[in-house]
Formats: structure tokens, sequence, C-alpha cells
């Protein structure tokens, strides 16, 4: 059976320590997310070194969240849980962190406060026609994202070891 509450907990906490994280991550080193800036910013500024593209590959350890968890919720019940269910279950909780990551992280804090630390020096001029389309297609495409990794971790937890 589907646990919801524990699918709300658990994407809340991850919301709550990736945000954090990345929030962090933002304010010391914005480039790390450049791959994620509008076009017309990624245009102007100069590609990430080779040190801000592997800062950004360990943003992707984000999802041993969910993988842990749902292991852990899986042990727990004596696997009892369908492939479906361990599916609902993993996108459930990273869908979660990416619906707080449009309406708080980008739509809030990045297009609406606008802190200083959000714009990358040389940028300030740049006009982006609609931020918040922009950052709703990033969360569309990353919800795809998650259909694939949510099947990927119940494929994983689905075999019996």
């Amino acid at each position: 059976m589907l646990d919801t509450t524990r699918i709300l907990r658990d994407g809340a906490l991850l919301s709550l320590v990736a945000s954090t994280y990345l929030l962090v991550l933002m304010r010391f080193n914005l480039r790390i997310f450049l791959g994620h800036l509008p076009k017309e910013i990624q245009e102007i500024v100069p590609p990430r070194s080779a040190k801000e593209r592997w800062m950004s590959v360990l943003l992707g350890l984000l999802i041993g969240f969910p993988l842990t968890s749902a292991l852990l919720w899986r042990t727990a019940t004596l696997g009892s849980h369908s492939f479906w269910d361990l599916f609902a279950y993993a996108f459930g909780v990273l869908f979660i962190f990416n619906l707080v990551d449009l309406l708080i992280l980008d739509w809030l804090i990045v297009c609406w406060f606008k802190p200083h630390w959000v714009i990358l020096p040389g940028t300030e001029h740049i006009v982006i026609p609609n931020p918040y389309l922009h950052h709703l297609k990033e969360f569309l495409m990353g919800t795809v994202g998650l259909v694939i990794v949510g099947l990927a971790i119940a494929a994983l937890l689905s075999i019996q070891f």
C-alpha cells in the first residue's frame, strides 16, 4: 500500500536539506548552476571550469536520499512493496523537492527577491523575458527526468538482495 504520509515527510525532509545545500552553493558559486541559467546569460559568460563542472556533478548525489530512504522503507516493511509502490515513493519524494525548488528557490528567491548573489557579475544588464516561464520549463524537464530516476530506483530496489 502506498504510504503518502511517508512520501510527504521524506519529500519535505529532502526539500529542507537539499534547498539549504543549494542555497549555500548558489551563494558561494552561482556558476555551478550555469547550465540551468537562461541562454541569454550562458551566451555571455565563460563556460564552467573543470572544478565547477565537478561540483555540479556532486549535486547529483542528492539522488542518494530517496534511494536510501526507499531501501530503508522496503527493508522495514519486509520488502512487501510492489515495483509501482517503490516507483511512486521515489518519484513522489523527488517531485516534492522539485516543486519546492520551483516555487521557493526559483520563483520566490531568484525571480522575485533577486538578491545580488543570484546575478552573475557582468550580466546585471541582461533582461530575461519571462524568467518564471524559464524556470517552469526547467521544472517540467526535471519532472520527466524524475520519472526515469524513479523507475531506476524502483527497478534497483525490486531486485531481491
